[in-house]
C-alpha cells in the first residue's frame, strides 16, 4: 500500500524567471498537469491560485469534491490539500501568485482576505460561470496569460492590476451567487472574528481570547457569530482545529501524538478524543482512509 505523503507542490518553472522570482506564474490547465504529473493527485501549496476551468472534470478541495461541467472559477489559499480531475476536452488557465506579489508595497492586512472566495473559514472555492458570464472572465484570463508570456517591462504592475479586475469582477459573481446581504455591526464582527480564528488557531483554543482581541465580552460574541453564521463561535474554532489536523495526518510524517502537541493537545488520549468526537473515527483511522482514498487515484 502507497504511505507517500501528500505532496507540497512549487510553482512551475514556466515563463520568464524574473516574473517567477517575483510570485506569479500563469499558464494552461492541461499544461500545467503534464509538465508536473503530482498535480493530478492531490497535493498543496503555499500559495494562492485562481482557476478558470472549461470543460467537465472533478475538483477537489480539503475533502470536498464536486463534479463540474462547464466553465469554473476554482479559488484556492495557500494549503488547501486540492485537485483537479480531468475529462476529456478539459481547458483553462491557473493562475499561481504569493501574497507578497499580490500585496507588493500595500501595508497590510492583505486585501487578498476581503475577497469572498478568500476569506477565512468554509467559503465555497468554486463558482459555476453562464455563457454570459464567462466570455468576459475568459478575456480577462486570457489578458493576463497574454502579459505574462511577453513578458514585457512593467509587466509585473500589469498583473496586479489586472488581478485586482478579476477579483472585483469575480467578486460580484460571487455575491450574486453566494448573497450574504448587507455588511452590519454583527456581520463585521464575525469576519473579524474568522479572520483571528485563522490566525490563532492553534495559540488560542478558548473564546474567552478572542472576545479580549476584539474588544467585546465572550457572550456577546459567541451571540453575534451564532446569529452571524448559524454555528456557535466554539464550533468555529474546532472546526478550524481539526481541518488542521485532517491536513496534517493526509501529508505530514507526524505521529497522531505529534499532530496533537502542535494543535496545542497536551494530552494525546484528549485530541484522539476530540477527533472521534468530530469525525466518528480515531485519528489513525482517519489518515489510513484518506491516504488510501487519495492516493490510489479513486478521487
Amino acid at each position: 500500500m502507497n504511505r507517500r505523503n501528500i505532496p507540497a507542490v512549487e510553482m512551475h518553472q514556466y515563463g520568464q524567471e524574473h516574473l517567477r522570482q517575483e510570485g506569479i506564474v500563469i499558464l494552461p490547465v492541461m499544461e500545467s498537469m503534464a509538465d508536473d504529473p503530482q498535480r493530478l493527485h492531490p497535493h498543496y501549496h503555499d500559495f494562492f491560485q485562481v482557476s478558470l476551468i472549461i470543460g467537465r472534470g472533478r475538483l477537489m478541495h480539503d475533502f470536498r469534491e464536486r463534479e463540474i461541467d462547464g466553465p469554473t472559477l476554482f479559488f484556492l489559499r495557500p494549503g488547501q490539500v486540492h485537485t483537479i480531475g480531468a475529462r476529456e476536452g478539459l481547458s483553462g488557465t491557473v493562475i499561481s501568485f504569493t501574497q507578497a506579489f499580490f500585496d507588493h508595497e500595500s501595508p497590510p492586512p492583505s486585501r487578498l482576505y476581503e475577497m469572498p472566495f478568500f476569506s477565512p473559514g468554509e467559503t465555497v472555492p468554486w463558482l459555476s460561470l453562464d455563457e454570459g458570464q464567462a466570455g468576459p472572465m475568459a478575456e480577462i484570463f486570457m489578458a493576463l496569460q497574454g502579459e505574462f508570456d511577453g513578458a514585457l517591462e512593467g509587466a509585473a504592475e500589469v498583473l496586479r492590476a489586472l488581478l485586482c479586475i478579476l477579483f472585483v469582477k469575480a467578486g460580484r459573481l460571487y455575491a450574486a451567487a453566494h448573497p450574504v446581504g448587507r455588511a452590519s455591526r454583527g456581520s463585521l464582527l464575525a469576519r473579524q472574528f474568522s479572520l483571528e480564528v485563522e490566525r490563532r488557531f492553534r495559540e488560542w483554543h478558548s473564546l474567552p481570547s478572542y472576545a479580549r482581541q476584539l474588544g467585546v465580552s465572550a457572550n456577546h460574541l459567541n451571540d453575534v457569530v451564532r446569529e452571524q453564521t448559524g454555528h456557535a463561535a466554539g464550533e468555529i474554532i474546532r472546526a478550524r482545529r481539526l481541518l488542521d489536523a485532517k491536513r496534517l495526518l493526509l501529508h505530514s510524517d507526524l505521529s497522531v501524538s505529534e499532530i496533537g502537541y502542535q494543535l496545542g493537545f497536551e494530552d494525546p488520549s484528549y485530541f484522539s478524543r476530540f477527533f472521534r468526537r468530530c469525525t466518528l473515527h480515531t485519528p489513525a483511522r482517519f489518515r489510513q482512509e484518506i491516504r488510501e482514498k487519495y492516493q490510489s487515484g479513486r478521487h
